[in-house]
């Protein structure tokens, strides 16, 4: 089901994949730990999407199954990975999450530190935007235009729900491209 040709069949196969994570994570964890590291995106997808709504006892593990997922370069996995996999199971231990991320975003992958940017302009960053503001000024930094242009993309995000984060990012020194992305909008929105 996950490899079907069909969006709606492969989209069932991951909410199958939930409804077992309820129940039977542990004992499938291995089959999902195969998956994630499948030749297919298809199937990788799939075991991402599968985690949306992991129990917070089942965070590490599938913290783990996201590691590959997070460098990988095919573009469905990677829209499928950071703004939903990757919250979702970061919201589970948010502490920990923002620990692991500042670990994390030491790597250069472009691939890992763009799902790690567009991740804290969603569900989990906005949550916690002071944690997600000290990640973003590191990856605003990155000299590549598909890491900083998500990074701008979460800032954004963040300061439309609060407006005066946009006095801090303002500050920033040494990511002039970023910067002006978001102003551009702050300009365009008002």
């Amino acid at each position: 089901m996950a490899n079907s040709d069909d969006w709606e069949v492969r989209e069932k196969a991951a909410v199958e994949i939930k409804e077992v994570n309820d129940k039977y994570f542990e004992e499938y964890f291995p089959r999902w730990k195969r998956w994630a590291r499948d030749n297919n995106p298809n199937i990788r997808r799939a075991v991402e999407v599968g985690l949306l709504r992991i129990k917070k006892e089942h965070y590490k593990k599938s913290l783990q199954l996201l590691m590959p997922l997070l460098r990988d370069p095919n573009k469905y996995v990677r829209k499928n990975c950071g703004p939903f996999a990757l919250s979702a199971v970061a919201f589970r231990d948010h502490k920990a999450s923002f620990r692991k991320f500042r670990e994390l975003i030491q790597n250069t992958d472009k691939n890992l530190r763009w799902n790690i940017a567009v991740c804290l302009g969603v569900m989990f960053g906005v949550k916690y935007p002071k944690e997600s503001l000290k990640l973003l000024r590191v990856l605003a930094k990155d000299k590549r235009r598909f890491v900083w242009g998500a990074a701008a993309s979460s800032l954004i995000k963040l300061v439309r729900r609060d407006p005066k984060l946009q006095k801090t990012i303002s500050s920033w020194k040494g990511m002039d491209e970023c910067l002006a992305v978001v102003k551009k909008y702050r300009i365009a929105s008002r």
